[in-house]
């Protein structure tokens, strides 16, 4: 296959949902970072915060010549404050204070500032000790009668409320501030570096990169469904398996496979081919839910047989029996070479197709798939049924996919959204590419699009659930296929549940 030479920019690389998905699952990392930059913040602050002290008196201030607390009163406290603060910062006060207490320097904060709507003026004094702050203070008033001269002849100041010594530090001290500013600032740096990190992350994202990143055709997408229909199946532990068939399955859903399923077909038709092989690059790709839909869509034209070829981690039987249900026999027992293709076989009367699983786990699946009795079986079926659909195990893990598609027609290639490498994903197409099938493309699963941007049958997602839809209606008695050695069972058992 002919390498793709498209010119990919970084406007193509970029797709904005995958980034936010990508941010919405890192959230509990932004919320670390962030809660962590917050807490070194917090403790940085208050280390550096020296506690402090602080102790204030409040001052009456009046005119000597005028007894009444009047418009004039407020002004003439306004004007002493003012006048005081000066005097507060001044070297003349700081010395005397200094010289009562018997330091050589002042480390106090000292301030003056007027009520409002009153001539009452309050003295306040910050210090590293209460009793420092409570010194500083008396020492002050000490000298204020004389200080008060500087403001304003006519004024006299007096004491309303005595200065105590302070009980405990400065209530005004918060580290709050800070704490919630480097909070911010990281939160907004870690949704930036995941954003950076989904821009970079070289995966097969969507349609437009399937389409001119990777060597193959996209032959359809399959959007995200929900992994749980109810919220009770939460608590149950019971998962969506997403069939067509169901009553409650989306009608965007159900239509989009119906599309793939119709080019498959057709194009099987056109070249004579039977056999399809679906397989994927990782595990958790929904390759099996693909395959399974694949057959149940296929079964509406023709008769179907549904493989289980991921005989390592076989999963089609969780798809198809009921619950408490188990096989009789398992297909990784007959290629053993223990029992017959009737007792393995299964018709499925509500959706009429056939089915061959396996419940057990066989750690010599890439023997078993590699024999002589999977060759045969699969040459037995295709001369017997008009479709025969192989779900294999991811290509990544074993080869079992790679033996499984020189027995088949033709691959095709689930890719989840957003999952794997490009480059992984070429050398998974380039390998099927090389076996004997022919490699049809790639189905796009588990995508994700904003609203309105579903393309193809998106815009009838107003229909809701698809109803009994799901129900094919009769298309005839697929189990009257004659006598055809070990499969002729298939007549008797059509009858007999008819």
């Amino acid at each position: 296959m002919s390498d793709k030479k498209t010119s990919i920019t970084a406007m193509d690389r970029f797709d904005g949902v995958s980034m936010i998905l990508d941010i919405l699952r890192s959230l509990w990392a932004v919320v670390l970072i962030a809660a962590a930059a917050a807490m070194i913040t917090n403790m940085a602050v208050r280390m550096n915060h020296q506690t402090s002290y602080a102790t204030k008196a409040t001052f009456v201030v009046k005119s000597q010549t005028s007894s009444n607390y009047t418009y004039t009163s407020l002004t003439a406290a306004t004007r002493m404050a003012e006048g005081f603060k000066n005097i507060l910062n001044s070297n003349i006060l700081k010395k005397r204070v200094c010289q009562d207490l018997g330091v050589p320097s002042l480390n106090a904060k000292m301030t003056a500032s007027v009520i409002n709507e009153t001539n009452l003026m309050t003295l306040q004094v910050t210090a590293s000790t209460p009793r420092e702050a409570y010194l500083i203070i008396r020492s002050v008033m000490n000298n204020m009668k004389d200080l008060t001269g500087y403001v304003s002849g006519d004024l006299v100041m007096e004491v309303l409320q005595e200065p105590n010594v302070p009980a405990g530090a400065d209530a005004n001290f918060s580290a709050w501030p800070q704490t919630k500013k480097a909070f911010i600032i990281a939160a907004i740096a870690g949704v930036i570096f995941f954003a950076v990190l989904s821009f970079l992350k070289d995966t097969v994202k969507n349609e437009r990169d399937v389409e001119n990143r990777l060597e193959a055709r996209n032959i359809g997408t399959i959007y995200h469904q929900p992994r749980f229909r109810r919220i009770s199946d939460i608590f149950k532990r019971r998962p969506n398996h997403h069939l067509i068939t169901d009553l409650n399955a989306r009608f965007d859903f159900v239509e989009r496979m119906k599309k793939i399923s119709t080019s498959v077909s057709g194009h099987a038709k056109r070249n004579g081919e039977k056999v399809f092989l679906v397989t994927s690059v990782k595990e958790h790709e929904g390759k099996s839910t693909f395959a399974a839909n694949l057959a149940l869509a296929l079964a509406k034209t023709g008769s179907v047989l549904l493989l289980e070829g991921d005989l390592r981690r076989p999963t089609l039987h969780k798809f198809f029996l009921r619950k408490g249900e188990h096989l009789e026999k398992n297909l990784g027992d007959l290629l053993q070479g223990d029992g017959r293709a009737k007792d393995v076989i299964r018709y499925d009367r509500e959706r009429r197709f056939f089915l061959m699983m396996s419940e057990r786990s066989y750690r010599n699946s890439t023997d078993l798939v590699a024999g002589k009795r999977m060759e045969q079986m699969i040459i037995a079926a295709k001369k017997h049924f008009d479709f025969v659909v192989i779900d294999t195990p991811p290509m990544s893990l074993m080869a079992d996919a790679e033996i499984l598609a020189g027995f088949a027609d033709l691959s095709i290639l689930v890719l989840k959204a957003d999952y794997v490498k490009t480059r992984d994903a070429n050398r998974a197409i380039d390998t099927l590419s090389s076996c004997n099938a022919e490699f049809y493309g790639c189905v796009l699963n588990n995508a994700h699009a904003l609203p309105g941007q579903r393309t193809t049958t998106g815009g009838y997602s107003g229909y809701g659930r698809y109803g009994h839809y799901g129900r094919y209606g009769n298309y005839g008695k697929y189990g009257r296929y004659g006598n055809y050695g070990t499969y002729g069972h298939y007549e008797k058992a059509a009858e007999n549940k008819g």
